[in-house]
């Protein structure tokens, strides 16, 4: 067993929001320690045992199982299989869905959001914004291995990034179902070099291939309702799910608005994809949900950063036509 971290301290999914508090519990703390703070600049990564109450992590649960039983967002390639090609049957299944709260606005009006907001803007600064959220289900028995990686090696080449994440499980979290493991100190390097998992440019996953030294990896239990934290460069991973029940997770990302990079560099393992979600996402585009993906986006942009919305407009149309020129490259 891997030594356990230091204890630092498309369907509607709506529900009634949770309130903070209930007769049982008081509300998680709403800011870091010092000490908590130190962890986390030191290690990479930090554990925390509560960062939501019961009531809370009970609503997320029962929002995303429904997210998943309706396959909410598979048409415009939001909900795809992390460990394998969606369009082979024989690959092993781990659904994720991105951004779910665009399918259950309530995931952003708990106040374990705004909590988890507050814990960011005291770990990156007041500039911190929502960057994003995600939710995984990993199957009882047979859930995958998510390979060792660093967040930022799916983040664009060409801009420069701080950015944390806040992985919270949604029943207890150990190394028989999957818990976070991480090897400290690596968010003070650079990207290593990864690749596609098993070298199938059409499974979405990364894999680092090179710098993962196992024998320094750090495992992290966890109790329903708890986190841990890590930055953009941090390599973690989680083992395989060989519980019978089935294994969820909900992070939230945080943000600085990334800058220019000031040197060059480029991802190749980015540029090799071809997956299936990619390909839903085109045909979605093209038929209409490029409108509703920049209606999201300004909906979700605060006022002082419309100047930067404008290039994200501008970069996602360069994406997407970037996609479509090599889609009929291959064609042809």
């Amino acid at each position: 067993m891997r030594r356990r971290g230091p204890s630092a301290g498309s369907a509607p999914a709506e529900e009634r929001v949770p309130a903070d508090q209930d007769d049982e519990e008081l509300p998680p703390p709403a800011s870091l320690t010092e000490a908590q703070l130190l962890h986390l600049r030191e290690h990479g990564f930090l554990r925390l045992d509560r960062v939501a109450t019961t009531a809370e992590t009970s609503h997320i649960r029962g929002v995303v199982e429904k997210l998943f039983a309706a396959r909410a967002g598979y048409e415009e390639g939001a909900h795809f299989n992390f460990a394998g090609a969606d369009d082979d049957p024989a690959a092993p299944s781990f659904p994720q869905i991105i951004a779910p709260h665009n399918y259950a606005a309530s995931l952003r009006r708990t106040d374990y959001y705004k909590r988890a907001s507050a814990i960011a803007r005291q770990i990156l600064g007041p500039e911190a914004r929502f960057g994003g959220d995600h939710t995984l289900l990993k199957p009882a028995l047979n859930g995958p291995v998510t390979p060792w990686h660093q967040d930022e090696a799916f983040r664009n080449p060409n801009s420069e990034y701080r950015e944390i994440s806040i992985w919270m499980p949604l029943q207890p979290v150990n190394e028989v179902n999957g818990c976070m493991q991480f090897i400290p100190g690596t968010h003070r390097g650079p990207i290593l070099p990864h690749r596609s998992q098993n070298n199938d440019p059409r499974a979405h996953a990364l894999e680092a291939c090179e710098g993962v030294d196992l024998a320094a990896a750090v495992s992290c239990p966890l109790p329903a309702g708890g986190c841990t934290i890590h930055t953009g460069r941090t390599l973690h991973a989680a083992g395989p799910n060989r519980s019978t029940a089935p294994r969820l997770a909900y992070v939230l990302n945080f943000v600085i608005p990334p800058v220019p990079a000031l040197s060059p560099r480029s991802f190749p393992w980015l540029e090799e994809k071809e997956t299936a979600r990619l390909k839903r996402m085109r045909v979605w585009m093209r038929r209409g949900g490029v409108f509703v993906e920049t209606w999201r986006l300004v909906k979700r942009t605060e006022p002082r950063d419309y100047g930067r919305l404008l290039s994200e407009l501008m970069r996602k149309a360069s994406r997407l036509r970037t996609l479509c020129s090599r889609r009929k490259a291959a064609e042809q």
